[in-house]
């Protein structure tokens, strides 16, 4: 049985909002395909250890921040979107973007990470 987008973007939010460790790679390694790519703007990350570069980049940069879902899951096929906002747990967004993901075999196999231009 296929997981609900739902679920999967769920999963992969929490595991961006998670510590390092094992339970972290774990989730990774039953939410993401061995080959999964991960595009931000300034770098591209691949399979799992990729993944968890790019997580570590993210917390480094913004630290006890937390992604939180900010509008409905669109899907045409195996691609979907949503938006995004990135700041500490219940306070003022720091950052909001979008992420364009594929799932195929009921893994994320393409993440794009589009982050909103600040406001002038």
């Amino acid at each position: 049985m296929t997981k609900p987008i739902a679920h999967i973007v769920a999963e992969h939010l929490a595991i961006w909002n998670s510590p390092a460790g094992e339970e972290r790679s774990r989730s990774i390694a039953s939410t993401y395909a061995d080959d999964v790519l991960v595009a931000e703007a300034d770098a591209v990350y691949h399979g799992p250890e990729g993944a968890e570069k790019a997580i570590d980049a993210l917390q480094a940069a913004v630290p006890g921040m937390r992604l939180e879902l900010n509008s409905p899951i669109q899907t045409a096929q195996d691609l979907s979107t949503y938006t995004w906002t990135l700041g500490p747990s219940g306070g003022a967004p720091v950052a909001t973007g979008r992420d364009v993901i594929t799932v195929q075999d009921g893994v994320v196999k393409t993440v794009y990470v589009l982050i909103d231009a600040p406001e002038q």
